[in-house]
């Protein structure tokens, strides 16, 4: 058996940054000597990610997030008026402070939101400029810190906190005595109940789990990684699953683990979410006591940051200490992986649901569900809504029945339109909110599931404002490596921008037609999910939406004779 190599490279280079707040040359030099690395290599990994700075930074750095839900909630108003009060700041007490517009912070239900150095800050309580300045004056604010922790329909220790990892050690105990009966049980339970990831692609997990089971030699060295790097705008489930559930998501690794017979559990977790590392830390301390009697590693390895480190392969890439770019598939990671070994990669949902159903049974989750529908889901919800945050509801209620519990439209304004499923996925009219929250209706209405993220849109609303607002996120965070991706995801945001302001120098219609040849030709050639939906929610508006198209082109009509 190979032993584990822990990453180096980037576990060093966080600890620079954490130590100085940027990368000194020196330092990189000093790394590259203790490693036995050549400078260059280090140069490629520090250059690559958007956590890591080259210059010193200034005595308070804030970024204030630019993407879907928080430019719905005036971001852009918010980010002028924070550097008019950071300049102030500076000309009154001499310390610096820089103010950044950045791509998803995940805190969307506190939108607009930002962050000071670690520490989130949102506008629940009032304006973000006021509350920014208020905690760069070292005043205390909560604005964007969780409230009491509620009891979980999904949690079987909710009644029970003492007996939490209770299901794994009865498990392990099983397996001791017939290494293949209770493994072949646990698998079935999860296919009878038809779980499938949480995280985006709902791929069948019993179905995944038994892959990495049978793959490699006997007693070969395996890693289960849970895939916490949530980055898309719309959706921070996750991030609550992490801060109210950390030990469902050590328990659901340590059962993957022992079935599909891995060593080692890695969480892979985005560097914004320092709250939330925090809270998984204190439970790992506690959790690994427990791996302890199973044979089992439990760690965190902190992300550098990414929204493209959400894709598996990428992600991978970080753990094995270089630039996070995607893989060409297959081979898939459940066969080549984490250095090469069979890999099993699921969501923070998926895996906290897993330890739910192996602790109740199948027959429990298929009871949970609506609709025809079996099970539950963790569903963020933002955007014109009055009540946004996340709410555990059976899975197949209605997209309509989500928005009132969440308090209703904003304003009691009439619903336009809505993502059911985060960034990636297909604006659907106001005429599809009943359509259930499931992967199957959704895709018969036109969108997915996908990350578990509803952005609510009411009447009043640009759409194609939002969607050019999506590209544009897409554009922002495409890795470079492929070109129907880097190039054609800028292209798309130029024709977008055109069609916006009414200027298509070719036409809308000839505008319209190339953004359906880019589209289709990034989803056939893209390496990953990335180009490969980039200009899906953009698309969907002018394919759901057709009075928008029609606009656009009679507008430019109407500017061209003018």
């Amino acid at each position: 058996m190979t032993a584990y190599r822990p990453p180096s490279i980037i576990q060093h280079l966080n600890e620079l940054m954490e130590r100085h707040g940027w990368l000194r040359d020196g330092d990189l030099r000093t790394v590259a000597r203790e490693l036995g690395e050549p400078l260059h290599r280090i140069e490629g990994v520090a250059s690559f990610y958007p956590f890591y700075r080259r210059e010193q930074p200034a005595r308070h750095v804030i970024q204030v997030c630019r993407d879907l839900t928080c430019s719905m909630c005036g971001s852009a108003d918010e980010l002028g008026r924070i550097r008019e009060l950071a300049a102030a700041h500076e000309q009154a007490t001499g310390e610096t402070v820089s103010v950044e517009h950045v791509s998803c912070l995940g805190r969307c239900e506190h939108a607009p939101a930002a962050l000071l150095g670690h520490e989130p800050v949102g506008s629940a309580d009032g304006r973000l400029s006021d509350m920014v300045l208020q905690r760069v004056r070292g005043q205390h604010g909560d604005a964007a810190r969780s409230g009491d922790t509620p009891a979980h329909a999904c949690d079987p220790y909710a009644d029970d906190p003492d007996g939490r990892y209770g299901t794994v050690r009865n498990l392990a105990k099983e397996l001791s005595e017939d290494p293949d009966g209770p493994a072949e049980r646990v698998l079935q339970a999860l296919n009878e109940a038809g779980l499938r990831g949480m995280g985006g692609a709902g791929f069948p997990t019993a179905r995944k789990w038994g892959f990495v089971r049978g793959a490699g030699e006997p007693g070969s060295e395996k890693f289960v990684i849970c895939n916490a790097d949530e980055s898309e705008p719309g959706t921070f489930k996750d991030r609550e699953i992490k801060a109210r559930l950390p030990h469902l998501v050590w328990e659901g690794m340590m059962i993957a683990a022992l079935i599909v017979g891995a060593q080692r559990c890695i969480v892979y977790i985005r560097h914004e979410y320092d709250p939330e590392r925090a809270i998984l830390e204190a439970e790992r301390a506690r959790a690994q006591r427990v791996a302890d009697e199973l044979g089992l590693t439990l760690e965190i390895f902190v992300s550098p940051g990414g929204y493209i480190q959400g894709e598996e392969t990428a992600l991978l890439e970080a753990l094995e200490d270089r630039r996070g770019e995607p893989r060409n598939k297959p081979p898939f990671p459940g066969v080549e992986g984490l250095f090469g070994r069979p890999t099993l990669i699921n969501n923070v949902e998926t895996l906290a649901m897993c330890a739910a159903i192996v602790a109740r049974g199948a027959s429990w989750w298929k009871e949970q569900g609506v609709n025809g529908c079996h099970g539950l889901k963790f569903i963020s919800i933002s955007g014109d809504v009055a009540a946004p945050g996340v709410y555990e509801v059976p899975m197949g209620t209605t997209v309509a029945a989500l928005i009132e519990r969440a308090g209703g439209v904003a304003g009691g304004r009439a619903l336009l339109a809505f993502l059911p499923g985060g960034a990636s996925s297909a604006f659907l009219p106001a005429d599809k909110a009943d359509t259930p929250l499931d992967f199957d209706r959704l895709r018969a209405a036109g969108s997915t599931l996908g990350s578990g993220g509803v952005v609510i849109v009411a009447e009043g609303r640009d759409l194609l404002e939002l969607g050019l607002s999506l590209t544009r996120f897409f554009r922002n965070e495409s890795c470079g490596k492929c070109v129907p991706c880097r190039v054609g995801s800028q292209k798309a945001v130029t024709l977008l921008e055109e069609l916006q302001s009414g200027s298509a120098p070719l036409g809308a219609g000839r505008s319209l037609n190339l953004l359906e040849q880019l589209d289709a030709t990034m989803a056939q050639t893209s390496i990953c999910g990335l180009g490969q939906v980039a200009l899906l929610p953009a698309m969907s508006i002018f394919r759901n939406f057709p009075a928008l198209a029609q606009a656009a082109v009679d507008q430019t009509a109407a500017d061209a004779t003018s």
